[in-house]
């Protein structure tokens, strides 16, 4: 399954807060989500996501951790198979109040982590899902959801292939 995943997705934290961009583009235009971004050929996982991180915020990330993949069925834009998932911490020297602002794909911003994964903000509705395991260092593993059109019917945590 990994290797027909086209996309990356990272959620870059700092201290108790994670960068989020509100979409200005579908699909999930007007959601807060992660930053990421479609493979180039040829192109580690790895390597997209620090690519699309310094493309959308200006953040030169030196690592991520790898969270597992994001996979799902159902959905209305159902072209798109799932995503590799990453954290990462934002950089020592970093001005956090530098990344936050307007961009081409949307307003990016700090938000509080419980809120994001708390249901106190317009997230899209699978992240609390996933990213609450990955920030508390779980095993990658794939979550797989399961939509019906956009609506979430559930989650199911899978073990990655060894």
């Amino acid at each position: 399954m990994a290797d027909s995943l086209r996309y990356t997705i990272c959620f870059v934290c700092h201290k108790d807060q994670v960068l989020l961009l509100r979409r200005r583009f579908p699909p999930l235009a007007g959601l807060l989500n992660g930053v990421g971004g479609k493979l180039e050929p040829g192109e580690a996982p790895l390597a997209c996501v620090l690519r699309e991180v310094a493309e959308e915020t200006g953040i030169a990330l030196p690592e991520a951790r790898f969270g597992g993949v994001v996979t799902w069925a159902g959905h209305t834009y159902e072209g798109k198979a799932g995503m590799y998932a990453y954290t990462a911490q934002l950089p020592p020297g970093t001005d956090p109040d530098k990344v936050a602002g307007e961009t081409e794909e949307g307003a990016l911003a700090w938000y509080p982590i419980a809120q994001a994964l708390g249901g106190d903000l317009d997230v899209v509705s699978n992240i609390p899902g996933f990213l609450r395991p990955m920030l508390a260092g779980a095993a990658p593993a794939e979550y797989h959801l399961s939509y019906e059109g956009d609506r979430l019917l559930g989650q199911e945590i899978l073990p990655l292939p060894g």
